[in-house]
C-alpha cells in the first residue's frame, strides 16, 4: 500500500464541488477517455444485475444513469452536494440521492448490491466505510469495489512525480483482508483496465486501437477490484 498527498474529507468535497463542471470532460471527453467509461461500464453490468443497488462515491451519475436505466432501484451516496445533484438530472430524477460520508454509511440489509468504483481509493477510512457496506446489504449480497493499484510501474511513476494523485494504491491482497476483516468472504478479484486510464484519455485517435491490442500484454494491471459476499 502507498500513500501520496492525502487530502481531508473537507478538501475532497470542496474539490468536487468545484470541478463538478469539467469532471466528465477531463476524463470522458476524447475517444479514449469514452472507451475507458465503455470498458468500466460492461464490465459493471457484468457484475450487477439490477435489483437494489447502493453506490457509494456518484461523482457524475455515469453509472446511476446506467442502472437506473436497466431498471434497478438506485441510491447514491457522495461528500458532494453538486456531484449529486447532477446525479439527479443524469437519471431524470429517478434515483435517490444523500450527502453522506462513506464511512458513516447508515443503511441496514436493504440492498442487494453495493458498487464503489474509483472511490475507495480516497476513503481515510476503507475498512469502516466496508463494514457499512456490509450493513448496508441483505444476506448474500454483494459488494464491488474498484482501485488504483500499487505495483512496480506504480512507484516508479510516483517517484518522479508523474501522475501523482491525492489517494492510497493498493494491492489487491491489501483490499482482500480489508474485506475480510470487515465481515465479507471474497469471491473473486483481477484487474478492470490493465494500461493507464491516463494513456488512453490522452492518446490520438489514430493510436487507439493499437493501444487497445497492448491491453492484455501490459505487464502492471493499474485499475483492479475485489467482489466480496455478505
Amino acid at each position: 500500500m502507498r500513500r501520496k498527498n492525502l487530502r481531508s474529507t473537507a478538501q475532497v468535497r470542496e474539490d468536487y464541488d468545484r470541478n463538478v463542471g469539467t469532471y466528465d470532460k477531463i476524463r470522458y471527453g476524447t475517444l479514449g477517455g469514452r472507451y475507458v467509461d465503455s470498458k468500466e461500464q460492461e464490465f459493471v453490468a457484468s457484475v450487477i444485475k439490477g435489483s437494489r443497488v447502493l453506490e457509494v462515491g456518484t461523482a457524475t451519475g455515469r453509472f446511476a444513469a446506467s442502472l437506473t436505466q436497466r431498471g434497478a432501484e438506485y441510491t447514491g451516496v457522495d461528500l458532494s452536494r453538486k456531484m449529486l445533484r447532477t446525479t439527479f438530472e443524469r437519471t431524470n430524477h429517478s434515483a435517490s440521492l444523500i450527502q453522506m460520508d462513506a464511512s458513516q454509511l447508515g443503511f441496514r440489509s436493504y440492498f442487494n448490491y453495493v458498487l464503489c468504483i474509483r472511490t475507495f481509493h480516497f476513503l481515510q477510512k476503507p475498512v469502516e466505510a466496508l463494514q457499512g457496506m456490509l450493513r448496508a446489504l441483505k444476506p448474500g449480497g454483494e459488494v464491488l469495489v474498484t482501485f488504483e493499484t500499487d505495483n512496480f510501474l506504480r512507484r516508479f511513476l510516483l517517484l518522479f512525480g508523474i501522475g501523482t494523485s491525492e489517494q492510497y494504491y493498493y494491492e489487491i491482497t491489501d483490499v482482500e483482508k480489508m474485506f475480510l476483516n470487515a465481515g465479507f468472504e471474497v469471491a473473486r478479484s483481477g484487474s478492470v483496465m490493465r494500461i493507464p486510464v491516463t494513456i488512453y484519455r490522452r492518446c490520438p485517435s489514430l493510436f487507439l486501437p493499437i493501444l487497445k491490442r497492448f491491453e492484455r500484454l501490459w505487464p502492471w494491471p493499474m485499475h483492479d477490484y475485489v467482489l466480496g459476499v455478505k
